[in-house]
């Protein structure tokens, strides 16, 4: 991040009322290719439905043309896209669609919108009997072999989940580790949860994850499995971190302040 702000408009769509939706920023090129990664041209994928509305949408902004791209559709009956932090995997994004308000009760779904193709389509679901385990909080993020992954925590277990490619094109899930948040956490800060803890976050770059143990946030790093506290307490949904082009740190979804660092662009 290095300060700029540009304002977009909404995609013509979106403007509707009862409109629900998500996004993420990307680079346009990938930061491999470019020097000074904050003057490159840069992407925003948008995902959006509607509540009086079964086609669940997604498009593309790019810097480049200040254009929204064409919007593409599919149609899921009662479902709204969440807040949940977007990640990419290859050159592929997926957001959680929400069904606990809708006639499907309980369950979750997964759609995923492929950025050379522009194709946005069903990935598979997530059933209630798992989602009920983790308090309906989970984090989608890449599993060890590269493909999409989800995480969550019951009680002070972090369960990290692997898809399964299935022959109708859609996924399962499995099991590919579990880790005792008691051995990594201080006492007194397990005596001092207030509820139970969750799955808040994910940064791809560095394999860490953000997990809530109320009134702290903690950084899990997956590789070292090192622990730290982040410096900001608050009562956050999700973290969204991001590097900095110049000083190192990441925000939380809860506002503007800044936490420890992480890493370089």
């Amino acid at each position: 991040m290095n300060g700029d702000k540009h304002y977009l408009p909404f995609p013509t769509q979106a403007h509707l009322e009862g409109v629900e939706y998500n996004g993420a920023v990307l680079c346009a090129a990938g930061h491999a290719d470019h020097g000074d990664c904050h003057s490159c041209p840069f992407l925003v994928a948008f995902v959006f439905n509607q509540q009086s509305d079964f086609n669940t949408s997604a498009c593309v902004y790019s810097s480049e043309t200040s254009v929204w791209g064409e919007i593409h559709s599919i149609e899921i009956p009662d479902v709204s896209v969440t807040w949940a932090p977007t990640p990419l995997i290859g050159n592929t994004l997926y957001w959680i669609l929400d069904t606990s308000g809708g006639t499907i009760e309980n369950e979750c779904w997964i759609v995923e919108f492929d950025l050379d193709a522009h194709n946005l389509d069903l990935t598979g679901e997530i059933p209630y009997y798992v989602l009920d385990k983790y308090n309906r909080q989970i984090v989608l993020m890449p599993a060890d072999d590269g493909r999409l992954g989800f995480a969550g925590v019951d009680t002070f277990s972090l369960h990290l989940w692997s898809s399964i490619a299935c022959v109708d094109g859609m996924v399962t899930w499995a099991h590919c580790r579990v880790i005792d948040l008691e051995n990594f956490l201080a006492p007194e800060a397990v005596a001092a949860c207030r509820y139970v803890p969750d799955a808040v976050g994910y940064a791809e770059d560095a394999n860490v994850i953000f997990i809530r143990v109320d009134p702290n946030i903690y950084m899990i790093h997956l590789n070292t499995m090192q622990i730290e506290e982040v410096s900001e307490k608050g009562a956050y949904w999700f973290v969204f971190p991001c590097t900095s082009f110049y000083t190192p740190g990441i925000t939380t979804g809860g506002g503007d302040d800044q936490a420890e660092p992480l890493n370089d662009c």
